[in-house]
């Protein structure tokens, strides 16, 4: 089997054109599964009632079905009352119409909370329960004490776990593909229908969203550093 490095530019160029999407099904899931997933943590960690055990089983449960399949129910169950609610309001309007990148986004944030939650969980407890009590003993509310005090030694410790939930999320960008949105990999053997050189646009494909993970990753490292630097200030 020959490579042909005409097609692979092709790919390169039609897979790079579909970045922005990409990026969208990326880091707004990111931003999401953070922001949601410290709130969560909180929430099981200080064991609220009825919330941290409902929460427990809702994550135990998401994290046993696969992201293609969670995709592919909330695609269904999306065009369901898409349907009906364009036949009520009597609409001439379809699926297609419709911009269906919000229902990659959806799937990716709530994948991306439930790993998120547990990275973030899982550093709380390697905060010393005496930050808690310094806390109290100075006139800081618990809620105080946890954003003041708490947190900002949680994230420093969350960070390596959080940056393979990132590349996670960044790679499972690549299957909302199945519900017929086009990001990097669509985008990349879309040249291949005309030339089916698919060979030269998976590999394409695998080049551009290495190239990204690698930037992420140099990134979050800069991050660490900077974190340790701070944890080390407080000790």
């Amino acid at each position: 089997m020959g490579f042909n490095f005409i097609y692979f530019y092709d790919s390169v160029r039609s897979g790079i054109e579909y970045l922005p999407n990409t990026f969208e099904l990326t880091f707004i899931p990111i931003l999401v599964g953070l922001c949601l997933g410290i709130l969560i943590a909180v929430i099981r960690v200080y064991r609220i009632p009825f919330f941290a055990p409902l929460l427990a089983v809702l994550i135990t449960l998401y994290q046993g079905i696969p992201l293609v399949v969670a995709l592919m129910i909330y695609h269904l169950l999306f065009m369901a009352a898409f349907n009906n609610f364009a036949a009520v309001l009597h609409l001439s309007i379809s699926m297609a119409d419709i911009n269906t990148i919000w229902i990659g986004i959806f799937a990716l944030s709530l994948h991306a909370t439930c790993y998120m939650e547990e990275s973030i969980k899982g550093a709380f407890f390697s905060v010393d329960q005496g930050q808690y009590e310094a806390g109290y003993s100075v006139g800081l509310t618990r809620l105080q004490t946890l954003r003041r005090i708490i947190i900002p030694q949680v994230i420093p410790v969350a960070l390596p776990m959080l940056t393979n939930n990132i590349v996670g999320t960044i790679k499972g960008s690549s299957i909302v593909m199945v519900i017929g949105i086009t990001e990097v990999l669509a985008g990349s053997v879309i040249p291949a229908s005309k030339t089916y050189a698919f060979f030269e646009g998976y590999i394409a494909a695998a080049l551009i969203y290495w190239i990204f993970t690698i930037l992420v990753e140099k990134f979050a490292m800069r991050i660490e550093k900077r974190g340790d630097k701070y944890r080390r200030n407080l000790v």
